[in-house]
């Protein structure tokens, strides 16, 4: 709460400094400048020069064969869902300074497990000032919500998430730009202890990441960039940070495909997304615990290989922090391919496949336990279709079926099913005009 306060005040602060000016603006000669200008000038509502987002959402309502996939000796099914408004408020000045606030609360309700029934909310406050051949931008997010941990530990658990930003961008030319960003954030976990896993003590910390990015941009559908980032990982706990305390160093590249889909028939045709991949270097300070460098990224393309019909890849890797603490991190490793049909301008048909492996590297222990190499596999089959009956009403029916093989759970092998609904009434605010960059 003492983190939003400050947020809100930082923001309303500049506000008082604004007001005086009328409503014309304009947006400078960046490409960022013009995306602003897009979410801003795309907003359905306004009230006077105050533009905004609203919409209500429904997500993931329907039954669940095992909440905790396998995590268990027994299965939980259960029914459940996700409801709760999105609301995106946009005021921008004469000054070329435009006031970005959202707020995003859910209640996360399930039938029979009352103990996982939550409140989450999430809630964020951006200032962008647009000049001639440079864009800034300066803010913060807070969020408290409960949800699904990672693929290690597939079972719901409360983080509470503060994040500062900011962004300094520069437009030289038509084709060329740079930006450099910085982001901080501490991430504090509900404290879930048991015989082998204190998630506080495991994954508690503060992360901080400076980039230096370049954009080519000589297509009007394709943006190329490079990004050289260094991070920091400081944990809370003493008896966790003394092994886990890391620095990380990467650099990659990768293409941003342009424009974004705007209907169910765009996506299934030309090619959108975006590629990006490097190197990595996760050095552990601790010289007991073993490092990682290798391959990291992410990629996300759809390109249209017939009529009405598109192809989707999906790849990321990298490094994640463990939550059994005798072990640093282990490498996610996720791969998958899917296809899109619009069935008509309204109905947009999706199936995908996903194939993912967490790895264990081997090691030691302070104590000089060896520790053995293990890998975790699982499969996914998904799909969905989303049927659009207004302009601010759709509907998207959902299946999926998901199979693990752990050496970590109490089941070696486990299964998932999920059959339900998702349902969006309004426009969500919904995507921002931070440049695209690595995913590490």
């Amino acid at each position: 709460m003492k983190m939003r306060k400050i947020i809100s005040a930082g923001l309303f602060l500049l506000l008082s400094l604004s007001l005086p000016g009328g409503r014309a603006f304009g947006w400078g000669n960046t490409w960022m400048g013009a995306g602003l200008e897009q979410i801003v000038n795309g907003a359905p509502w306004k009230i006077g020069i105050l533009r905004y987002y609203a919409a209500f959402q429904l997500n993931n309502a329907g039954y669940d064969s095992d909440i905790y996939f396998g995590l268990l000796e027994k299965r939980v099914p259960d029914w459940t869902l996700s409801a709760g408004p999105d609301l995106r408020v946009l005021l921008p000045l004469k000054n070329k300074v435009v006031f970005d606030i959202s707020e995003s609360p859910r209640y996360l309700f399930f039938l029979k497990t009352d103990r996982e029934r939550a409140w989450n909310n999430a809630f964020s406050g951006n200032v962008h000032v647009v000049l001639n051949r440079f864009y800034f931008q300066v803010g913060g997010e807070l969020s408290n919500v409960k949800e699904r941990l990672s693929t290690e530990l597939n079972m719901n658990v409360r983080l509470k998430d503060e994040t500062l930003s900011g962004l300094m961008f520069w437009q030289p030319s038509r084709d060329i730009s740079f930006a450099l960003r910085y982001q901080r954030s501490k991430f504090a976990y509900e404290n879930q202890t048991s015989e082998s896993v204190n998630i506080e003590e495991a994954l508690n910390r503060t992360e901080s990441f400076l980039d230096l990015l370049a954009y080519l941009q000589q297509q009007s559908n394709a943006r190329v960039y490079l990004d050289a980032q260094y991070g920091s990982y400081v944990f809370a706990q003493q008896t966790a940070s003394s092994g886990r305390d890391s620095r990380s160093y990467g650099i990659s590249g990768g293409v941003q495909f342009l424009p974004p889909a705007t209907g169910f028939r765009d996506e299934t045709s030309g090619t959108r997304g975006n590629i990006s991949l490097g190197y990595k270097l996760l050095d552990v300070l601790d010289p007991l615990r073993k490092d990682y460098s290798g391959l990291a990224g992410n990629v996300g393309v759809s390109t249209g290989i017939m009529k009405l019909t598109a192809l989707r890849l999906f790849f990321s890797m990298g490094p994640q922090f463990s939550t059994y603490t005798v072990r640093t991190y282990y490498l996610q490793t996720m791969v998958g391919a899917g296809l899109s049909r619009a069935l008509s301008r309204k109905v947009l048909f999706t199936y995908d496949f996903g194939y993912g492996r967490n790895s264990y590297p081997a090691g030691e222990t302070e104590t000089g336990t060896l520790l053995e190499k293990f890998v975790d596999r699982y499969t996914t089959h998904a799909v969905q279709l989303n049927v659009r009956l207004r302009r601010d009403l759709q509907i998207s029916l959902l299946g999926n079926m998901g199979r693990r093989h752990s050496e970590i759970s109490i089941r070696p092998v486990s299964s998932r099913a999920f059959i339900g609904l998702s349902l969006t009434y309004g426009y969500p605010g919904g995507g921002g005009v931070m440049p695209a960059g690595p995913f590490f």
